[in-house]
C-alpha cells in the first residue's frame, strides 16, 4: 500500500492535445508512488473560456471566418466530444473548483501538491489563477512541488518580482522544464531550480502506444503535419516536404490552410494524435508536444513554426537533444535526419534525471 495522497493541479481543461496529454502522463507516473493521485478539477468560467466551440466575431473578416467556421462544426464538436470523453475517463479528478475562492476555502487534502508541467508559473494569468497554480492554498504541512513548470515569458515584471518569490519560496522542491526559466530563478534571487523533461517523457513508447486509439484513416504512407497556428510559411514546409518525399499530406489543424493537403482532420481526439503521430512516416508540427511525441516515438520531424519567440519552448528541447538542425528557423526543408542513436544517450540521461527528481521527493 503506498500511502502518500497526492494532488496534482495542471492544464486539464483546455482542448489541447499537449495540456491533457501531459496532465495524464504526470497522474500515471505519479502512481508509482500513491496510490491516491488526484488531478485538482480547478476549472473556471474563465479558463473554459479560453478554447470556446465558436469565437463570437468582433469584425468583418472575423464575421466571415466565422461563417466559413460552421461548415466545420460537426467535425469540431465530436473533437470537443473526444476530449470531455478522455477527461471523464482517463483523468483522476478531485471535485470541481469553480474559483479559486471554492479552492482556497476548502481544498483537497494531501500529503504532496504538484504544479505542472507547462506555464503554471506565467506571471500574466489573473491573480486568482497565479494564486491556484503557484499552490497558494491548502495546509502549510503538505509539501508543495513543481514538476516541469514554465514561465512561457522572458522575464517576471517587477511589479509581480516580490509576489512570485513569496510563493515559490513556500515550496519544498522546485523543478522547471526549460533552461530559460533558471535565468528567471536567478533574476528573482531564488535558488536554482532542477531542469527536467516534459512529463510525457516520463512514460515510454509502449506506455503511449497502449493507450493510443486508432484513428480511421487510409493505409497509404503520410506525412502529418500537426499545427496549432495559422501559418503560410508553415503550411508550404508542410507541402514541400510531404511532395519531397512522396508522401500524402494529412493535417490535423481547427485553422485553414494556404495550401491543398489530402485530408484535413478537425475531429481527432487525444488517444487518436498519439497514433497519428506512431504511424506517420514524417511530421510536421509547429507544436511543443508534437516535436515531444515526435522524438518519443523516433520520428523524422520538422519544427514549422518560424517564430523565435513562439517556438522557444520547442527549441530549448531540440537544443538539449542536439537536433536544432531540425527547424525551419535553421533553413531546414525536411532534409535534416535524426541519428537517434545519439540522441537516446542525452534522451536517457534526462529522463533519468527527471525520474530521479520525482523519486528523490518522496524519500
Amino acid at each position: 500500500m503506498k500511502k502518500n495522497k497526492i494532488c496534482l493541479i495542471t492544464f486539464h481543461t483546455p482542448i489541447n492535445y499537449g495540456a491533457v496529454l501531459q496532465a495524464y502522463s504526470l497522474q500515471k507516473y505519479l502512481e508509482i508512488y500513491s496510490d491516491d493521485v488526484k488531478i485538482i478539477d480547478y476549472n473556471t468560467e474563465h479558463l473554459r473560456s479560453l478554447y470556446p466551440l465558436c469565437v463570437k466575431p468582433c469584425s468583418l473578416k472575423e464575421s466571415i471566418l466565422f461563417l466559413v467556421n460552421l461548415l466545420y462544426l460537426r467535425k469540431k464538436r465530436s473533437k470537443f466530444s473526444k476530449f470531455s470523453y478522455f477527461v471523464a475517463n482517463e483523468l483522476s479528478l478531485t471535485k470541481r473548483y469553480e474559483s479559486f475562492a471554492d479552492l482556497y476555502n476548502a481544498p483537497p487534502e494531501a500529503d504532496y501538491y504538484f504544479t505542472g508541467s507547462d506555464q503554471v508559473f506565467n506571471p500574466g494569468r489573473i491573480e486568482e489563477e497565479r494564486r491556484a497554480f503557484y499552490l497558494n492554498f491548502g495546509s502549510h504541512e503538505t509539501k508543495r512541488i513543481a514538476y516541469a513548470a514554465s514561465f512561457g515569458v522572458g522575464s517576471v515584471p517587477n511589479e509581480k518580482r516580490n509576489e512570485i518569490s513569496s510563493y515559490i519560496s513556500e515550496f519544498y522542491r522546485v523543478s522547471v522544464r526549460e533552461n530559460d526559466s533558471v535565468k528567471i530563478f536567478e533574476e528573482l534571487g531564488l535558488d536554482k531550480p532542477y531542469v527536467v523533461l516534459d512529463p510525457v517523457f516520463l512514460n515510454d513508447i509502449d506506455f503511449w502506444r497502449e493507450n493510443s486509439e486508432a484513428y480511421p484513416i487510409f493505409k497509404e504512407r503520410y506525412l502529418l503535419y500537426y499545427r496549432l497556428m495559422n501559418s503560410a510559411a508553415g503550411d508550404y514546409a508542410a507541402r514541400t516536404a510531404a511532395k519531397k518525399k512522396g508522401l500524402k499530406l494529412i493535417v490535423v489543424t481547427d485553422g485553414f490552410l494556404k495550401w491543398r493537403a489530402d485530408s484535413v482532420l478537425r475531429d481527432v481526439g487525444p488517444s487518436e494524435l498519439i497514433y497519428l503521430i506512431d504511424n506517420a512516416e514524417y511530421i510536421v508540427t509547429d507544436s511543443f508536444h508534437g516535436v515531444a511525441f515526435s522524438i518519443i516515438f523516433q520520428k523524422q520531424f520538422l519544427l514549422s513554426d518560424f517564430s523565435p519567440t513562439i517556438s522557444r519552448r520547442a527549441m530549448n528541447l531540440m537544443e538539449m537533444l542536439n537536433i536544432e538542425q531540425c527547424a525551419c528557423l535553421n533553413g531546414n526543408t525536411g532534409d535534416a535526419e535524426i541519428d537517434y542513436s545519439n540522441v537516446n544517450v542525452l534522451l536517457n540521461k534526462y529522463i533519468s534525471k527527471s525520474k530521479l527528481f520525482i523519486e528523490d521527493t518522496f524519500k
